[in-house]
């Protein structure tokens, strides 16, 4: 997907890209001209906490949890308070996912940066 649609449309130059991916930021060498991005095996993750299926693997949670560990707007009492909030079933798979995540996304910085 990531290579069939620009992911970078309206993203400023030093931006960020979360990707859903077994892959090592680096491996993105092009995105990381002008951007930082950030990778997690969501999928992975998903698939170990029994959420969702080996072909559809639920990772809505532990995107949350990258996204927490990657930007630091939100903590973990907040991700399981909306958790325990909003997610009627696996609440507690689903917070393991996100601590995982939190845990294990990764990131490199752009190599290159161009304030337009």
């Amino acid at each position: 997907l990531i290579d069939a649609i620009d992911v970078t449309a309206g993203l400023k130059p030093g931006g960020t890209i979360l990707i859903n991916t077994e892959k090592a930021p680096d491996e993105y060498a092009g995105l990381l001209e002008h951007y930082r991005v950030a990778t997690i095996d969501a999928s992975g993750i998903a698939i170990r906490h029994g959420l969702g299926t080996k072909t559809q693997p639920i990772v809505n949670t532990a995107i949350v949890g990258a996204f927490a560990a990657e930007f630091g707007l939100i903590g973990l009492q907040s991700v399981k308070a909306a958790i325990d909030d909003e997610v009627p079933v696996k609440r507690e798979a689903n917070y393991e996912a996100a601590v995982d995540a939190f845990g294990a996304v990764r990131s490199a910085a752009p190599t290159e940066v161009s304030h337009v």
